[in-house]
């Protein structure tokens, strides 16, 4: 009955990452001319590394180290002077109102199963948020910040 719940998040969590990163980003991105609000780059590393940590079967302590980076991240996001808030600035009502309808539009994500790396081979599961966070840097660095 637990993971029933996880999986619910987990599609909601994926979904939520994927209307920022395919309806907000852009659209605000669109507005302010080619550039992107003061820390989306970081969200979006972020949301790389949230990702990594949906992937491996879910225990308590991938649920505390997934639960702390969902912690920082949501105050950049919704906190004072937060991404939210410059996307918000950036928009008109309207905008606002069409990015809302494109939004609900968005379908639920269908998820893999979970995955945990295949034994004697060098995996790339991450557990920790320290190395999704170091992982997605180092995918960043590599394809050239975005």
């Amino acid at each position: 009955m637990v993971l029933e719940y996880y999986e619910a998040f987990r599609s909601g969590l994926l979904r939520h990452i994927g209307i920022e990163q395919r309806v907000l980003f852009p659209a605000v991105k669109l507005a302010l001319k080619g550039e992107y609000p003061p820390g989306t780059a970081q969200l979006r590393l972020e949301h790389a590394a949230i990702t990594s940590l949906l992937v491996p079967t879910p225990d308590a302590a991938l649920c505390h180290e997934l639960d702390a980076l969902l912690s920082d991240h949501d105050g950049r996001e919704e906190g004072p002077r937060g991404v939210y808030e410059a996307c918000e600035a950036c928009l008109t009502a309207e905008q606002s109102a069409e990015l809302a309808t494109q939004a609900a539009a968005r379908p639920e994500v269908p998820t893999m199963p979970h995955f945990d790396g295949e034994p004697g081979k060098s995996a790339r599961v991450y557990r920790t948020r320290a190395a999704a966070l170091e992982a997605a840097t180092r995918v960043r660095r590599n394809r050239g910040a975005r």
